[in-house]
Order: structure tokens, then C-alpha cells, then sequence
């Protein structure tokens, strides 16, 4: 095998149709995460933004979307607001993170949100967790019947009563799927802006590059990546709104927000219902929350996808040795008594071993 790296801007309409066969071969690729326009999408915010393709006699077998730092360490394409990464393979064929690794001329590959499904991550991988969905493609009557339980029923009673309240103190509650109005486009991002001061973070939108990526996929609409933005209004007051995507079937929640005056009135978990019942006329058969247990997913999701997290790094490399000497210190700090403290060591290591942030500028 032998390998070529190119920026994004350099995928032409063969190796675009290469790639796209290649995601039909495995069903978590169907994640719009995996499109390749999201990855060019990427390339157009990012000159860091680079592109592994690996070929066998000729032929394409696999690619590696990532990001390159300074230190040789490769970062999954988009970074932290990328919920699904890792490389593009076809499948049948044995690839090892050395390959991958040397494929991409990078001494390591951190990730957190890489499906084990792909199988490359060799002793890389330090953490586990689950990415809750949907499964719609029987249509909302089937799903709600297979939800059948009792926290559900009482769960879908309070939806019913809260909606009902909403449009008797608000008034009329109007849902638009897809909403091109710039105004509420605008004030969907303010919501954001209102719930990240109210949790003290700075919003990862206010990144330059980052708002590039996101309206750059507002304006696409393309067989293998279409933004959607989906609104609900009570009366003429927009209570809340999400910007998300849609591949292949699976449409992802992303970027939500809402009213913070009318958290009481749940518009959120409205929302969530108003999309999945209008799935199926939009061809989705998955509705993936990404990585998390908030209880809203938790209330929805009927299957999931198992995630790792950690990092494939090349023996011998620095990299490889201050991940390992990081996680025996985890280890040995996973023994002591730290009380309230024992989540800080693996939050530490989180950021160095899987941590995916980005430099703001490349």
C-alpha cells in the first residue's frame, strides 16, 4: 500500500465517488460527519486540514481526514465540533493504526469519538461511551410502539400538557422542519450565546473558522451533506430552534437552543418529538443525538453506537511516550483517595490523550 496527502480543496469528482462507495460499506459512515463535504467544508475554514489517501495497486482504499499540528500529532477533521471521525475504509481489508499513522506521516492520532465498529484502534483506546439515536425507519408510529413503557407514556403525557400550556400562555405553536429565515437564524445562535453565559463557557461558534464550517453547511444541500434547520414558534416568539445535518438517511442533532424564559414550557423536548415525527417525510431512518447521557437523549434513543476514545501513536515517538507516562499517572492517581478530586486526573488526560481541540487559528 502507499499513501498521498492532500488538502480537502484537492478531492476531485473521482476521488469524491470513491469515497462515497466506500461509505456505503460500513453503516456508521452514514454519519454526515463522514460525507466528504464536510470534510471539504473543513478545508474551506482550515489550511491544517489534510487528507490521507491510501491506495493498493492502484486502487483507493481508504481515507483519513485530519488536522496536522506542529507536533506531528494528527486531530480528527473539525476537532471538537466533529462528533464522528476516524478513517474511511473499505471494508474486507486489514488496516492497523501503524498504517494509518504512517499513511498520514503523523507520530500520533488523538480521538474521542471514534465508532469501535471501524477496528483501528489497536491499544489506543482508554474509554468507552455511547452515542444514543433513533431509529425511525419504520416511521414514528413504529418507534413510538416499540418505546412503549411506562416512563415512556408518562414521558409523552407531559410533552402533550406542556405543549398545550405553551400555546395558551405564548399562543399557537407553528414547527418549520427546515427554516430559511435569516432572522431566526440569528436568534437561534443568540439562545446559544444567552445558555453559554448562563454556564460561564465561552460558545465554540465564536470561533471564527467554526462559524465558516457552519454556515458554509446552512447554505449546502447535496445528495451526501444538506444543512437543516428546524424552528418551533409560539405564536410569533421563537422558543427554540436547532441547526444540524443530514446524510444518508441519518439526520444529526447538533447545534440546539431555546428560550431560556420558557425552560419551564420544555420547548426543547417538544422540538425533539416535532423532528422525529416529520423524519420519515424527510428520508431519515436515524436521528442521532452524539456523544452524551443528558436525559433528553436518554428519553428518545432506542439504540446506540459505541464510541472509544484515546490516541494511536507510533512506538518509539515522543508523543507515544507522553501518552503512556500520562496514563499510568492516571492510574496511579485512580488508586489514592482524592474524594471530590477523582475526576480531575481523568479529565487531564482526556485533554491530552484524546483531547481534539483545535489551535483557533491553523
Amino acid at each position: 500500500m502507499k499513501a498521498r496527502l492532500i488538502h480537502p480543496g484537492e478531492l476531485d469528482a473521482g476521488l469524491i465517488a470513491r469515497w462515497n462507495v466506500l461509505r456505503a460499506s460500513n453503516p456508521v459512515y452514514r454519519s454526515p460527519f463522514y460525507a466528504a463535504s464536510f470534510t471539504r467544508a473543513v478545508g474551506l475554514a482550515r489550511d491544517d486540514a489534510r487528507v490521507a489517501v491510501i491506495e493498493d495497486a492502484g486502487e483507493v482504499v481508504g481515507f483519513l481526514p485530519f488536522h496536522r499540528t506542529r507536533s506531528d500529532v494528527g486531530k480528527p477533521i473539525g476537532g471538537h465540533i466533529n462528533d464522528y471521525h476516524g478513517p474511511i475504509l473499505q471494508a474486507g481489508r486489514a488496516f492497523s493504526s501503524k498504517l494509518l499513522l504512517q499513511a498520514a506521516k503523523i507520530a500520533a492520532y488523538d480521538f474521542n469519538h471514534l465508532p469501535v465498529s471501524i477496528g483501528v484502534t489497536g491499544e489506543g483506546a482508554w474509554a468507552f461511551s455511547n452515542s444514543p439515536q433513533m431509529d425511525l425507519g419504520d416511521g414514528y408510529d413504529a418507534y413510538n410502539g416499540r418505546k412503549a413503557s411506562p416512563s415512556w407514556t408518562k414521558a409523552q403525557a407531559q410533552m402533550r400538557r406542556r405543549w398545550r400550556k405553551t400555546e395558551a400562555e405564548l399562543g399557537p405553536i407553528r414547527f418549520t422542519t427546515h427554516d430559511p429565515c435569516d432572522n431566526a437564524f440569528a436568534q437561534h445562535w443568540a439562545m446559544r450565546r444567552a445558555l453559554h453565559a448562563r454556564l460561564r463557557v465561552r460558545p465554540d461558534f465564536s470561533y471564527g473558522w467554526i462559524r465558516t464550517v457552519l454556515e458554509w453547511i446552512r447554505a449546502t444541500d447535496e445528495p451526501d451533506l444538506a444543512g437543516v434547520f428546524s424552528t418551533m414558534h409560539a405564536g410569533d416568539r421563537l422558543v427554540a430552534a436547532h441547526f444540524g445535518m443530514r446524510s444518508a438517511g441519518v439526520w444529526h442533532w447538533w447545534y440546539p437552543s431555546y428560550d431560556l424564559e420558557a425552560h419551564n414550557l420544555s420547548p426543547g423536548i417538544n422540538l425533539i418529538d416535532q423532528c422525529a415525527r416529520a423524519a420519515q417525510g424527510e428520508g431519515i431512518a436515524t436521528f442521532d443525538f452524539g456523544r452524551g447521557d443528558n436525559h433528553y437523549k436518554e428519553l428518545f434513543a432506542n439504540q446506540a453506537v459505541t464510541l472509544c476514545e484515546g490516541s494511536m501513536t507510533r512506538a518509539g515517538s515522543l508523543a507515544a511516550g507522553v501518552r503512556h507516562a500520562s496514563q499510568a499517572l492516571v492510574s496511579l492517581a485512580g488508586k489514592l483517595p482524592l474524594g471530590r478530586m477523582e475526576s480531575y486526573p481523568q479529565r487531564a488526560v482526556a485533554r491530552l490523550i484524546s483531547g481534539v481541540a483545535l489551535p483557533s487559528r491553523p
